[in-house]
Order: structure tokens, then sequence, then C-alpha cells
């Protein structure tokens, strides 16, 4: 059996399978190809512990998987906590109006449906079904494209039971332009870093034949303002690549 090291814990549409072609270019490091939602289904037994743990084969030291649910369930972190209260979580962070919007297009498509099968008043109304649910009282894994997004009160809760030095924060549209974050990764992880890297194994962001309607921007604008003002405060700096999309919101409000 191996025990994991680090977990990869999101957020969704953020490049996290990138994230795993990458880590993987490291001797040093293991981390398992697609998703294993073991700490957000049931409550897991010592048996199943034991089967989670087998499915790590690899001798190497440093070993991990990524869910990307697991960061804004919170029972999925107690969970990991009582699992292991010292393994490290690997959290990044995508401008959460365009992680919603590219989560919702995801979601029709696994329907075999498109923007174009649904108009913006019905798009504003799958939105607007979980506006009030707070992540407290979210007790299995869903579509939840608000509550995804609302990282200051999911680090303010990763936080509260994990120390600041387990979790690496890192921002999607900063990793794409500078490679070199990922050498940061790695020495988090406790992997040396590495000279060269495959920069082209990304994997690419789908594009979509429409564009977010403006009516659910401004919506989504105005739910995040306040929780991007407390996460810029937590991670001590302004999200400058973010903040110029806002500016061009603020423009047409």
């Amino acid at each position: 059996m191996v025990k994991p090291t680090f977990l990869c814990i999101g957020v969704q549409k953020s490049g996290t399978t990138s994230l795993i072609n990458y880590l993987n270019q490291n001797n040093e490091i293991f981390i398992k190809t697609g998703e294993s939602h073991f700490f957000d289904a049931i409550e897991p037994t010592e048996s199943e512990i034991a089967n989670y743990e087998n499915t790590f084969e690899t001798n190497k030291l440093i070993v991990g998987e990524k869910t990307p649910s697991y960061n804004y369930l919170q029972y999925a972190m107690d969970r990991i906590y009582n699992y292991n209260s010292n393994i490290k979580l690997i959290l990044i962070l995508r401008e959460p109006i365009s992680r919603a919007f590219s989560q919702y297009n995801m979601n029709l498509n696994y329907n075999n449906k498109t923007l174009h099968d649904v108009n913006e008043e019905q798009i504003l109304i799958d939105f607007e079904k979980e506006e009030n649910i707070k992540l407290s009282e979210i007790n299995s894994n869903g579509i939840y494209y608000i509550n995804r997004g609302k990282y200051d009160e999911i680090i303010t809760y990763i936080l509260s039971k994990f120390p600041k030095e387990n979790l690496f924060i890192g921002i999607s549209e900063e990793i794409k332009t500078n490679k070199n974050i990922y050498n940061d990764i790695f020495k988090f992880l406790g992997a040396k870093p590495l000279n060269e890297m495959n920069e082209n194994i990304d994997t690419h962001i789908m594009k979509y034949s429409k564009q977010i309607p403006k009516m659910l921007e401004k919506k989504l604008y105005n739910i995040y303002k306040e929780h991007n003002e407390r996460l810029y405060k937590i991670l001590g700096r302004r999200i400058d690549i973010w903040e110029n999309y806002y500016s061009k919101i603020k423009s047409e409000l």
C-alpha cells in the first residue's frame, strides 16, 4: 500500500489535467491520472482506505492524486484531515466568472447540448438555483456553479484545518504564461526543480461558439466582487489579469 503525500484539490476547469502532465515530468513525483473521488464519496472505512492506497502503483516517495471537488466540500476536507493532517494540498484558482461559465458549457456538453440549445433566461435560472446555498450546507458533490468560485470561503475553511505551509495556491492564468511556476510546485512537494520542461502538454480549454451572456456576466461579477476582495487579502496581492477583465465589465455597468 502507498499513502498519498499530496492532493490536487482543484478547482474544476482550472487546468488540473495539465497539472498532472507537468507533475509526471518530474521523476520524483507520481500522480494518478483521472479523478479518484475517494474523500468526497462515502465515509471511508479501513478496508476502503486500503483499497484506495493500493491504487497508487509506484515506488516513488512523492505520491498524489487530483480530485477538483475536494476543495469546496467541507466534509471532504474534514475526511482528508482525519486521514492525514500533514498532507500537502495544491489549489489552482481560475477567474471565477469564466470558470463558472466554462463548467456550465461542460455540463451542457455532457447532456449533448450546446449554448445554442438554451436561451439566456434559462441560463440565469440554472445559475440562480444555487444562489442562496451556503458551502457549509452542501453534503454531497454536485454542480454548484457559483459556490465553487467562492475562493475566500473555500481557502478559509481549508486553513482552519491545515497550516498555511501545507497549501500551495496557484493562479491558472498566471501558470499559462509562466511555466516556471510548476518548479515552485515541485519545491513545495519536496522535489527538485526541472531545468527543462516539455511545455507542449497543456490540455487546452475548449472554445465555445457563444460568449457569456452580459446579464449573467454582470450578475456573477456582483456576486464575486466581495469574495475576490477577501481572496486578495488572503493572498496578500491582487490578481492583475482578473482585474483587467473586471475593469471591462465595470465600464459596461
